[in-house]
């Protein structure tokens, strides 16, 4: 499905983080004319109250603090730089191994174990069977 066959007015196309193959979805339509009322009336009703630290990357957590959990480094498989060519690969082979993705991204095998665990936390993959085979549960590229 292209975006030659959207509709418009909200109708769009959405590709979830590493699916690799987009959806389509209906949000709703806001003219800019609302755009710019909704601004107007937020902008009347005080100063900004920023939060210093969020644009570092950091996550509010629920005491209105900064947290950093999600940062590169901090265990979030997405923020990889590589996480996109990993789910590349596995898509394209149709099979979720980590020796499949170390050989192609040349990454070490911890690397690649967390890159598979973001993968099946994302609904990429499936968790690891009894054999030690993933399933990929996203459907395959139809071109």
């Amino acid at each position: 499905m292209g975006a030659e066959a959207l509709l418009g007015m909200g109708d769009m196309l959405y590709m979830p983080s590493g699916t690799g193959l987009p959806i389509r979805v209906h949000g709703a339509f806001v003219s800019d004319d609302e755009v710019h009322r909704v601004v107007k009336y937020l902008k009347q009703q005080g100063a900004p109250n920023y939060i210093e630290g969020i644009l570092e990357g950091g996550v509010l957590d629920g005491d209105g603090d900064v947290s950093t959990a999600d940062m590169p480094g901090g265990g979030n498989g997405e923020s990889d730089p590589m996480y996109d060519q990993a789910v590349g690969i596995v898509l394209q082979h149709r099979r979720a191994s980590i020796s499949l993705v170390q050989r192609h991204l040349r990454i070490g095998y911890n690397r690649a174990a967390r890159l598979l665990e973001q993968m099946e936390k994302s609904g990429l993959v499936s968790s690891m069977s009894t054999n030690g085979n993933r399933d990929i549960i996203v459907p395959a590229r139809t071109e």
